[in-house]
């Protein structure tokens, strides 16, 4: 196996060559070094022509530019940059250093480095668990009595629409070596909005609805009896077997509950009501985990000029080609 020759072993080559043969001088050498790989009198020969042409024993220098991951120097440098702003995406910095995106991300990965992406969590109470296992077993019952049981559920949900946009959570990142556990506190303030309710009945999307100022129970009220339900009416005659809403304040109201139990005898499912809806358990909502952020990212598509614009978008999106095809399961 051959073995790449040390400075000091090339000028030792060059001091016996004197008159001898390429041959001759490799048989001597590696009789010196018994220990070490032989050397072939070709080794020689190149060695020679090197020394005889450059005056120097040493290989010369490599074309291309320098890699600056393996500079201990330059990565320190930029691990201490991510550390003091962990939040800097890698464009900026490679504007920044002048140093490329690629071998940024070379320097992050060799140190074992991660980009950890925001998360919004739900902070769950000491009996949340048992009371999510509760509701997991009774739907799951259901659906081993009937395949198709979720799709005759109606869910509802009401979210906030800002004139200005959301946080895009796909591009926030967060580097570090170990996991912060990031969590983003910042909200959207002093901007207009919108509150829509929707609602989600098989492949079928109910409203969208415009509630305007805060939701109270009253408002509530109004907006099922004299909006959402009267809207749930079709030509063959069916409507949902069982209505679902989170335990948000406006909807645990005495009158809302009366009015559910009226509309949805022992078939409704929410905050205190015949079937217990699991609280802090968005999750477990299709609205939740697809719906909203499917129809903000196509309303944003656009920049939102107004109020009525925010409408007239979430209108048409709702309105048009926006497919709601998805699988609920639990």
């Amino acid at each position: 196996m051959s073995k790449r020759l040390t400075r000091e072993e090339r000028i030792e080559i060059v001091l016996i060559s004197g008159e001898c043969s390429n041959r001759v001088i490799a048989a001597d050498f590696n009789a010196r070094h018994p220990t070490r790989p032989p050397i072939s009198h070709a080794t020689v020969s190149k060695l020679l022509a090197k020394f005889r042409e450059t005056g120097s024993v040493l290989d010369l220098p490599k074309c291309g530019r320098m890699k600056t991951v393996t500079n201990e120097e330059t990565s320190v440098a930029v691990l201490a940059s991510f550390s003091k702003s962990p939040q800097r995406s890698t464009r900026r910095m490679s504007l920044e250093s002048g140093i490329s995106r690629t071998s940024l991300r070379r320097i992050l990965a060799t140190h074992k480095w991660h980009p950890y992406k925001l998360q919004l969590l739900q902070h769950l109470n000491e009996d949340d668990p048992d009371r999510r296992t509760e509701f997991a077993e009774w739907a799951k019952q259901k659906l081993e009595q009937d395949p198709q049981f979720t799709q005759k559920i109606l869910f509802s949900d009401e979210a906030n629409f800002y004139v200005n946009g959301e946080v895009n959570k796909q591009n926030h990142r967060y580097w570090s070596d170990t996991n912060p556990h990031w969590i983003d506190p910042s909200k959207t303030v002093g901007t207009k909005k919108v509150m829509v309710w929707c609602g989600i009945w098989g492949t079928k999307i109910v409203g969208p609805f415009f509630i305007n100022g805060n939701l109270k129970a009253t408002g509530y009220l109004k907006l099922l009896h004299d909006d959402v339900f009267p809207s749930l009416c079709t030509e063959a005659g069916t409507f949902p077997e069982f209505f679902q809403q989170d335990g948000a304040p406006p909807h645990y109201g005495c009158q809302v509950r009366a009015f559910l139990d009226e509309q949805f005898p022992e078939k409704w499912i929410g905050r205190r009501g015949p079937v217990e809806w699991p609280p802090r358990s968005p999750d477990l909502t299709p609205l939740e985990f697809y719906l909203w952020g499917h129809l903000k990212a196509i309303v944003y598509g656009v920049k939102i000029r107004d109020v009525q614009h925010l409408k007239l978008r979430i209108l048409e999106t709702c309105a048009g080609n926006f497919s709601c095809g998805v699988a609920i399961s639990v």
